[in-house]
């Protein structure tokens, strides 16, 4: 599908969404691998009992098959492990071939740093990859990246390190972005969220390099969200399929505690602003997706 016609279908999904009350996603988050053992939970858990678990190529064709029909166009493929996902004789790479195959706009996918290598090596086709660095000392070892991006969740225990990050980022053009989210407090995870002042300090830091230049994903207006986190969700725009077979419009799993209310997913606010039509935003992720 060319540019054109893709355009026309986002302006008409915007329009049904916006003005028509219609709530269907734009896009989608398949986890196709569970069996993460980090205690760090910035990030959502896939849930599956009985340990590890890969889903197998037609349960994914399956989910690939819903949401298109639900009307995301954009996918994201995530999983534990993703490097090694087979099923009998499918490697990953035929995952993100199947999603083009069946017509969505752009694929997606991040893995962490120590993947990096790994992954290049085998020449899996992925319109935007992420990889995920925890720090400066995760840059140290990418020195090599070319045509990803990277994505930085900042905490307690790396937020001092921000300037060091963009600086590696700016002296590597290869590198297409870097994008931040904020640490959610999470039960048991409460002490890695930056308390009120550190995380408006922050995103001012972050609002100031970019309007130097610097290439960060993330958007003026969707950053300014983020530091008040008064505004109206609208996370529908992203639906969610677990390991476990559920569909949800939500990102966690548990929110019903609360967390949602110290939310560090910077696409909360990204979303917001598109939806309110802010012309940075809408830019940005063209930019990236079309």
């Amino acid at each position: 599908m060319n540019v054109v016609s893709q355009l026309l279908y986002l302006g008409w999904w915007f329009f049904r969404t916006r003005f028509l009350g219609r709530r269907k996603p734009l896009q989608s988050v398949v986890f196709v691998t569970n069996g993460c053992n980090s205690t760090c939970r910035h990030c959502t858990n896939c849930t599956k009992s009985g340990g590890s678990y890969y889903k197998t190529f037609d349960e994914i064709a399956k989910d690939l098959e819903y949401c298109y029909a639900e009307g995301a166009r954009i996918l994201d493929i995530e999983g534990v492990n993703l490097l090694h996902w087979q099923d009998g004789g499918h490697q990953v790479n035929e995952i993100f071939q199947l999603a083009k195959d069946k017509n969505f706009y752009s694929t997606s996918t991040m893995i962490p740093a120590s993947n990096y290598a790994a992954w290049k090596a085998m020449g899996i086709d992925v319109d935007v990859l992420w990889v995920s660095i925890m720090g400066i000392n995760d840059c140290n070892s990418l020195k090599t990246l070319n045509d990803a991006s990277l994505y930085m969740v900042l905490n307690t225990q790396n937020y001092l390190e921000l300037h060091t990050v963009l600086m590696f980022v700016e002296q590597h053009p290869s590198i297409r972005q870097i994008a931040f989210n904020f640490h959610t407090p999470f039960a048991g995870s409460e002490h890695m969220a930056l308390n009120n002042q550190q995380r408006e300090k922050v995103i001012q830091q972050l609002i100031a390099y970019k309007r130097k230049g610097y290439r960060i994903m993330n958007s003026i207006s969707g950053l300014k969200n983020m530091k008040t986190l008064r505004f109206k969700r609208h996370c529908w725009i992203c639906n969610f399929i677990y390991c476990d077979d559920r569909h949800s419009p939500h990102c966690i799993d548990d929110k019903a505690s609360g967390v949602c209310n110290h939310c560090g997913f910077s696409m909360a606010g990204e979303m917001n602003a598109v939806f309110n039509m802010k012309p940075d935003t809408i830019l940005e992720g063209l930019g990236i997706r079309i």
